[in-house]
């Protein structure tokens, strides 16, 4: 058979085996730095494409220009003809003054380089040159890298005062009705300012991106932590629940065997009252009080057991302090310990006496347990802050607070005492929570400690 304590260590080595917080942050960790630098990549490639598209754009619409103001189409026709050769100097000249151009060629439809800013390359035709193929269908063509790539008609190309980072830029030329292409002329720059342009942009694109995905990360990390937190604390509520199930069940058998004892025994009393004797009726009253009040506690536990909810009313929180006081006064006398009741004007709150004065009780029977050597209890009452809840303090002169209940929350099965359980207090805030109330502790420098019921004030 499984026992509370047992399913309690189970859950404890699952939670320890996986790791959801650890496990998320690397995992998130990896993906979001993958996405982000994914995008960034893919965005700056686009960026720097459409810059250079856009560049090459306006040197088309340029040379484009210059054909049409110097009527150079009849040179792609026939390059011997000699009325040609006056504008097409003119158009050469125009096209090598470009900013940045460190050579151009111009190319016939057969791919033969008919001029060019280097001599050498006149009459040369390069092989696989898939970009002139491109510009000879109708297409602008950009291209961009490193001088000194492994291209054939990157030969003899140097950067010079431009930069290392080339742009070549194929340009279809159309003939004047602007339906046939009849060349194509290259333009290579070296234009270092516009790359530098482009890396500013990049870096922003890497900026913006890097904010954004710590930003994401942040924020999902912060919703899983939180998640992990909800969550642990469900887990020891569940594990809490189970082991209160399982003692519920051995709970309900010991109750139900001392109900009849208990009537036995009020039974008894009331017949020996029939007789007249003053000292003994008073004894016999004692006997019957305590036997109802245990009777009512059996009855309690039992409701709890059953998980049923005990009926709430209106309970007056200075009268239950008294009660609780006056029924250990004995107690604390033969300890030393000194019990103080202050009551203040509080409404009544919601609840039900049967319920709350065993769990206030309890909580008294640990104040004067913490004080061996004597000491003094405070019992007191006050109106909390806004007037919607009444707080019952139980403040004691002991030792201080456990280590266990520095966060507040009693845990199941744990007790400083030789003999303790380790389920007073966790019955205790069960019992306030379930009429909306709460239970927390609070403690001076290493001396002291408070225990404080919080119960809403009845409707």
């Amino acid at each position: 058979m499984v026992g509370p304590s047992s399913v309690f260590k189970i859950s404890r080595n699952s939670a320890r085996q996986f790791d959801l917080l650890r496990w998320f942050a690397f995992t998130s960790l990896v993906c979001v730095v993958l996405f982000g630098s994914g995008s960034a990549l893919l965005l700056g490639r686009a960026l720097t494409r459409n810059t250079l598209e856009r560049d090459a754009a306006v040197s088309a619409a340029f040379v484009e220009s210059i054909m049409r103001a110097e009527e150079t189409w009849v040179y792609f026709v026939d390059p011997k003809s000699a009325a040609a050769k006056e504008p097409l100097e003119s158009f050469f000249n125009h096209v090598s003054r470009m900013p940045g151009v460190v050579r151009a060629n111009v190319y016939s439809t057969d791919g033969t380089v008919l001029w060019s800013s280097d001599a050498a390359l006149i009459g040369r035709r390069f092989q696989e040159n898939h970009e002139l193929q491109e510009a000879l269908r109708g297409r602008i063509v950009v291209e961009s890298g490193e001088v000194g790539d492994h291209k054939e008609e990157h030969i003899e190309l140097s950067p010079g005062a431009g930069g290392s980072r080339f742009m070549e830029a194929y340009l279809p030329v159309r003939n004047a009705a602007g339906t046939e292409v009849i060349g194509v002329v290259e333009i290579y720059r070296l234009p270092e300012n516009l790359f530098q342009a482009i890396d500013r942009d990049l870096r922003l694109v890497w900026m913006v991106i890097g904010c954004g995905a710590a930003m994401l990360y942040g924020a999902l990390f912060g919703v899983v932590a939180y998640a992990r937190k909800v969550m642990a604390k469900q887990q020891e509520q569940l594990v809490e629940a189970e082991a209160l199930a399982a003692i519920g069940a051995i709970a309900s058998t010991v109750a139900h065997g001392l109900r009849n004892p208990l009537a036995s025994i009020r039974s008894s009393a009331e017949l020996a009252r029939m007789e007249d004797d003053p000292e003994r009726d008073r004894c016999l009253a004692d006997i019957m009080r305590e036997s109802d009040r245990l009777d009512g506690w059996v009855r309690d536990l039992l409701l709890q057991a059953r998980e049923e909810a005990i009926a709430g009313g209106q309970v007056d929180a200075n009268r239950l302090v008294e009660a609780s006081a006056s029924d250990h006064a004995a107690v604390a006398g033969r300890q030393g310990v000194h019990i103080d009741v202050r009551p203040g004007r509080v409404p009544p709150v919601r609840g039900n006496p049967g319920a709350l004065r065993p769990a206030l009780d309890n909580l008294v029977l640990n104040a004067i347990e913490a004080m061996p050597s004597g000491g003094d209890l405070i019992l007191e009452t006050m109106l909390a802050e806004g007037g919607k809840q009444v707080e019952i303090r139980v403040i004691d002169s002991g030792t201080g607070l456990p280590p266990a209940l520095h966060k507040g929350l009693p845990r199941l099965f744990y007790s400083t005492k030789a003999r303790g359980t380790g389920l007073g207090l966790v019955l205790t805030r069960r019992i306030v929570q379930g009429f909306g109330g709460s239970l927390r502790f609070d403690t001076g420098r290493g001396r002291g400690t408070s225990a404080i019921i919080a119960l809403p004030v009845a409707a």
